[in-house]
This record gives C-alpha cells, structure tokens and sequence, in this order.
C-alpha cells in the first residue's frame, strides 16, 4: 500500500520495485493537456477564510455518517481516534468555492454537514448543476487520485463543515496504519461506485428510446 496513491497518481516512487511501472494514470488525458500544480488545503482554507475544527470531533461526524459501512465498521471505537490525526477540518461560510474547476487538486473533503453545489462551467459561460452534495458526500476524490485537473467546481449553499484529506497525510496512513487505510480507501470506493452507478442510470435514462 505505500506506493499506491503515488501510483494512481502518475508520480514514481524510489524504488527497484517500480522499474517497470511506466503508465501514469494521467496517460488518459489529451497529450497537450497542461496539469496545474495541485492547490494545497492550507492556501485554500486561507483564502476561504474557513475556521479550523477540532480533527477529532470531525473523525466521529465522518464515521457516523459512514458507519454503514463494514470495514470500518468492523475496526470499531478505536477507528475515531486512528484516523483524527491524519485529518483536518473546517467550518466554510455560504457562498465559498472549496474546489475549483480545472485546478490541481492535493486533497478531497468529505462533508460533515451543510449543502454544496457541485458545478461544472461551459466554454460560454453557462453552468450546469450536477448534484448536490449533502452530509457524507465526498468531494474532490478523482484529481486526489489520478493526479489530473479538477472536473468541477464546489460552492457551498449553507455554512459547512468540512473534513480534509490530503495526499501527504494518506500517504502517511497507509504506511503508519494499513489496515486503517484499506478501511477508509474500501468507503471512499463504495461511494466512487455508488456515484458511477447513479451516472449510468442518468446517462441509460437519457439515452433510451423516446
């Protein structure tokens, strides 16, 4: 697990063990696609003016929400206090940007609580709303992952609470505590499933014969 986000990432690990891993996962995207250098949570809640939280408070909202879940389920009590030390948290006033579109992303949020618009800007102009993102939804996961530009932009609709993952701290987890790792990286796939699953029926209705 200690080289998989660097991976998934397209960054190359030292190591006589990746000699042969050549393919970024960035190799998808158009050859004359310019990736912008990742924007840090840190420069991005200062620019929020977002107010920091407790980490560990933020551990037990993000479990309860995801307390449906097995693997994490199964770790149990001492899943909270394992994982608030690899997270940071926020409050987020209404009408903020967390994420922007077409940035470099180093982290994803998970929300704990509020509302938040998930948008993606047209060439002309326009936008167009793809969901809206309430208590437990992640937000920003595939530029974490794939190393690649931000598809979308976020704006809160409420005043929000915000946990934060970043890359270094993942990283981190998975060396410092594997088996806590796998349980937070099998939700995070969960809901990258559920999310693809929702797109196919959207997509299945709109493509079906009138």
């Amino acid at each position: 697990m200690k080289t998989l986000l660097s991976r998934l990432r397209g960054r190359r690990a030292a190591g006589p063990a990746d000699a042969g891993d050549s393919l970024p996962a960035t190799s998808l995207l158009p050859p004359d696609e310019v990736i912008a250098p990742p924007v840090q949570w840190a420069d991005r809640a200062t620019e929020l003016k977002a107010k920091p939280t407790d980490p560990a408070e933020a551990a037990r909202q993000l479990l309860k929400l995801w307390r449906g879940d097995a693997p994490l389920a199964a770790i149990g009590d001492a899943a909270a206090p394992r994982l608030a030390p690899w997270l940071a948290a926020a409050d987020v006033a209404s009408g903020q940007q967390p994420i922007l579109q077409d940035e470099g992303g180093d982290f994803l949020l998970v929300l704990l609580e509020g509302r938040v618009s998930v948008e993606r800007q047209h060439p002309g102009g326009a936008a167009t709303r793809l969901f809206e993102a309430r208590a437990g939804d992640l937000l920003g996961e595939m530029a974490l992952f794939d190393g690649g530009p931000r598809f979308c932009a976020c704006r809160t609709l409420t005043p929000c609470t915000l946990a934060v993952l970043d890359s270094g701290a993942l990283q981190r987890l998975m060396s410092d505590d594997p088996a806590l790792a796998a349980a937070v990286l099998a939700s995070i796939t969960r809901r990258l499933s559920l999310r693809l699953r929702q797109t196919g029926a959207r997509l299945s209705a709109l493509l079906a014969p009138q």
